[in-house]
């Protein structure tokens, strides 16, 4: 669709140019010249964005592949500036300038620093070409209720929802649905036919199955349910978004043909709450291959639905634990806890008891197990699917500025783990308190 567009302006371009050398004494035809006509449009699209008392609704796709998925904006025009909220960081909005311009076509640019407008645009130490995010926007078509752009650098096709209800509310409700889905997918029908459905939140993407037929759809998570990047055509049929009941774990939509689409989900055996974990907690493990210990720690809620906080190993540090919203558990991966003597100091994933080897990779790690008892929860550790070894166990480690291996941390007695050791033999289960 690109080159057509490209050569449908390479044409008209043409175009423009032999009508203008056959027809330079004769009037223009047009209401003013195409100068002017950019500039009637640019003022015309200003004064629709500016006309909703709510603002708009964006449903933002960084990566010029949607990898990421798409993520809930709303913002709200002025004249020069831009209130944005995101999903990103319910209950913050930051307001900055934007303008109106030509950039090989009408261009919506917010061209002063706004940390949730630039923040997939902005590159930083672990990721230098930022994630593909777009602060510069051409203008393609301008509805009283809905504007259709496109991102200059990575040419997504993303739109302006004109809102019935205040930003606010707008982000507030979709951070809510984004707390209640956690399914990880379901079956139904979509116009009589069977459908199946499996939500990969790591990417928002959804997969649809109906016979032998796949369809795969980035989504992003809004205020009644999850809107797709394009329409899913499967089975004959056509649909958009899905909204979601949580107290049913029912997504039901219509069709572009009025039929109906709905799916049931079904919870994963075991599945933890995000809010369920947090607490006190009995962490069980051994302080050497042969000798048990616990360490009464919290559990706090980091990034909502996304990570833990875990304290009580030693004042110096925390240990951060990632909610894994398709199955409910909880990770413990190789992660940095701080910095010493000039070294990075790490909790390296561990197999003890088998091969001996440690990483720093921190996709290696392990996940919990609930037991079921709802009245006295305990969360069983075991390796998570890092494919390269088993981890059992974390031990610390010096890592150095450049990356490289520095040995294992010890003889710093003030960093000790429960003020007895470096290493965390078999690390076993949490045990709830309250």
């Amino acid at each position: 669709m690109k080159t057509h567009k490209y050569l449908l302006i390479g044409v008209m371009a043409i175009s423009s140019l032999t009508l203008s050398s056959c027809l330079k004494d004769q009037e223009d035809v047009f209401d003013g010249n195409a100068s002017e006509r950019m500039q009637t449009y640019l003022s015309d699209a200003q004064k629709t964005l500016m006309s909703s008392d709510n603002g708009w609704a964006l449903d933002y796709y960084p990566d010029r592949n949607q990898s990421y998925g798409g993520f809930a904006y709303a913002i709200k025009f002025t004249s020069s500036s831009a209130t944005v909220s995101s999903i990103l960081q319910p209950g913050v909005s930051i307001t900055s300038l934007y303008k109106m311009n030509t950039d090989n076509g009408p261009m919506l640019s917010f061209d002063s620093y706004n940390a949730l407008m630039h923040f997939f645009a902005t590159p930083n130490g672990d990721n230098y070409e930022a994630q593909d995010g777009d602060f510069e926007f051409v203008i393609d078509s301008v509805a009283s209720d809905l504007v259709k752009i496109h991102g200059k650098r990575s040419g997504n096709t993303m739109y302006f929802r004109k809102l019935t209800e205040s930003p606010e509310k707008f982000i507030a409700d979709a951070d809510s649905v984004a707390g209640e889905l956690f399914v990880s997918g379901g079956d139904g029908t979509v116009g009589g036919s069977a459908l199946s459905m499996s939500l990969d939140y790591n990417h928002q993407l959804a997969t649809f199955t109906s016979g032998t037929e796949t369809a795969e759809a980035p989504f992003t998570i809004v205020d009644k349910g999850v809107r797709f990047y394009e329409p899913v055509t499967i089975a004959g049929k056509t649909f958009s978004e899905l909204s979601y009941d949580s107290s049913s774990f029912l997504f039901s939509g219509t069709c572009t043909d009025g039929t109906a689409v709905s799916i049931m989900a079904q919870l994963p055996e075991k599945y933890v709450k995000f809010a369920e974990y947090e607490g006190d907690y009995w962490l069980h493990y051994s302080r050497t291959p042969t000798v048990k210990d616990s360490c009464r720690v919290t559990l706090t809620p980091g990034s909502k639905n996304k990570t833990y906080i875990m304290s009580g190993l030693n004042e110096n540090y925390t240990v951060t634990l990632n909610f894994q919203k398709s199955t409910g558990k909880l990770e413990w991966n190789s992660q940095k806890i701080g910095e010493y003597g000039g070294n990075n100091i790490w909790l390296c994933g561990w197999e003890y008891n088998t091969t001996g080897s440690l990483t720093w990779d921190t996709a290696a790690g392990m996940e919990t197990t609930w037991n079921g008892d709802k009245v006295n929860p305990v969360y069983k550790f075991g390796p998570n699917s890092y494919p390269e070894y088993t981890i059992t166990s974390f031990i610390m480690w010096k890592l150095t500025p450049s990356g490289s291996s520095g040995g294992e941390f010890a003889g710093v007695s003030s960093w000790r783990i429960n003020s007895n050791t470096y290493r965390i033999y078999l690390l076993d289960n949490l045990t709830k308190i309250n």
